[in-house]
C-alpha cells in the first residue's frame, strides 16, 4: 500500500465515481445525502474498500456512521 492516508485514497476512489468529487469532498459530508454517491456507486465504493484495504466488511457494520462520509470510513477502517 502506498504511503498516501487512508482519507486521501477514499477520496480519491469517490472522485471516480462522481467527476464533481474529484478534487475531493469534505471529510464530514454525507456522500449519499449531498447526491456524491448514490446507492449503486455506494456498493462499489463498499466493494472497493474491501478489496483495496483488504478486509471484509459485515453487514451489521453498513450504517450511516461507518460509511455516510469519509471520515467515517477512515475512522471505521483504524477500528
Amino acid at each position: 500500500m502506498s504511503d498516501r492516508s487512508k482519507f486521501e485514497e477514499i477520496q480519491e476512489f469517490v472522485g471516480t465515481l462522481n467527476p464533481a468529487a474529484k478534487n475531493g469532498v469534505d471529510g464530514a459530508l454525507n456522500l449519499l445525502e449531498e447526491g456524491i454517491v448514490d446507492s449503486v456507486a455506494m456498493m462499489d465504493l463498499i466493494v472497493w474498500l474491501e478489496e483495496h484495504f483488504k478486509i471484509t466488511i459485515d453487514t451489521d457494520d453498513l450504517t450511516p456512521e461507518n460509511f455516510g462520509s469519509v471520515d467515517g470510513m477512515v475512522a471505521y477502517l483504524e477500528r
